[in-house]
Formats: C-alpha cells, sequence, structure tokens
C-alpha cells in the first residue's frame, strides 16, 4: 500500500509549541526554565514597583489638592465669618441707634410743656414742633395746615379733643392732613372716631 502521496499530519497549536520548547531546552540545556523565572520574577517585580510609585504619586498628588481645596475653604469660611460679624456689627448699631432715637421721641413726648413754651408738638409726627406762618401751620416733617387758631389756641383743642376720645377709647387718635382742603383732621380705627380740628 505504497501510495505515492506524501502522508497529512494533524498537529495542533500546543503540539508545536511542545515541540519548540523541547528542542530549546535541548539546544540550551537546564537553564532555559531557570532564565524564564527569572525573568518573570523581575518583570513582576518591576511592574509592582511602577505600580506603587504610580499610586503613591497619585497620592501625593490628591493629598496635595486636598490640601489646596481645604484651605480654600477655609479662606472662605474666614471670609464668611468676618462678612458675618460686619453684617452683626452693622444690625446692632442699627439697633442702638433705633433704640436712641424711641427714647428720644419718649423724651419728647413727656416732657412737661413749660408755660412759657407756646410751641405745639406737630400732631402728625408727634416729634417736631409747629411754627406758624401767617394763617397756616408748617412743621419741618413736611406737613402744612391752614388753621385759625393761634399756638396757645390750637394746642387747647388738640388737648380737647385727644381727652374726649381717651374717655371712650384706649387705642391712640391719629391725626392727617385731608389733601383736598388741607385741613387738619383726626380718628381712631378701633372706635370710628372721627373729627375735624
Amino acid at each position: 500500500m505504497n501510495s505515492t502521496q506524501s502522508p497529512v499530519y494533524h498537529t495542533s497549536v500546543e503540539q508545536k509549541r511542545h515541540a519548540q520548547d523541547v528542542a530549546k531546552r535541548q539546544r540550551m540545556g537546564m537553564q532555559m526554565p531557570k532564565l524564564r523565572e527569572m525573568l518573570r520574577e523581575k518583570y513582576r517585580k518591576r511592574i509592582i514597583e511602577t505600580r506603587n510609585r504610580c499610586t503613591d504619586a497619585n497620592r501625593q498628588i490628591q493629598l496635595s489638592e486636598l490640601r489646596d481645596i481645604l484651605r480654600l475653604e477655609l479662606n472662605e469660611m474666614e471670609a464668611d465669618l468676618e462678612l458675618e460679624q460686619l453684617i452683626l456689627d452693622e444690625l446692632l448699631s442699627d439697633v442702638n441707634e433705633w433704640y436712641a432715637l424711641g427714647e428720644k421721641n419718649l423724651e419728647t413726648l413727656f416732657v412737661e410743656p413749660d408755660e412759657k413754651q407756646k410751641n405745639v408738638l406737630c400732631p402728625v409726627c408727634q416729634i417736631k414742633t409747629l411754627s406758624r406762618l401767617k394763617t397756616a401751620f408748617i412743621c419741618e416733617c413736611g406737613i402744612q395746615f391752614e388753621h385759625a387758631a393761634n399756638e396757645k389756641q390750637l394746642q387747647e383743642l388738640l388737648q380737647q379733643q385727644i381727652t374726649s376720645h381717651e374717655l371712650q377709647c384706649t387705642q391712640a387718635l391719629r391725626f392727617f392732613i385731608e389733601p383736598s382742603s388741607g385741613h387738619l383732621y383726626n380718628m381712631c380705627g378701633c372706635c370710628d372716631y372721627f373729627s375735624s380740628v
């Protein structure tokens, strides 16, 4: 059974590699596996060292960035604290100023009228005094109204209306200038008291 065709061999890739390894071992002797293991061990060490260096470098970068971020945040917090302190100081000075103005207004309200003093307290703003200009009374707060009475008579009229209202109601009487006529009126929103001066 001799055939003229050459025989066909079925060899796998693993069989070829195995055959190459056997041929190399025979050529180089028994040093081949040791050399390969040594090279593998060296490459492993290098890879581990490189990974550690990269990881440490990343950690250092991350730590320095974290320090910078923390410094920025602390600076912003300090600025915020300074701003809060400035706002608090400003608010406290405003409150003190309001309190002082309130005390000053209370002092002007409770000052006993002097017999010699003819100045009439403005019934609208209750802070400034009225001054007489021909037939009109003028206040520094900006109100102006016409009235025939002099300062003493106006003071008595205002006091009479306040007293008659206080007999019926506990609320304060409000004075205002009616824009169309320019006359002084008073009213109470609680008891519906309304009158002209």
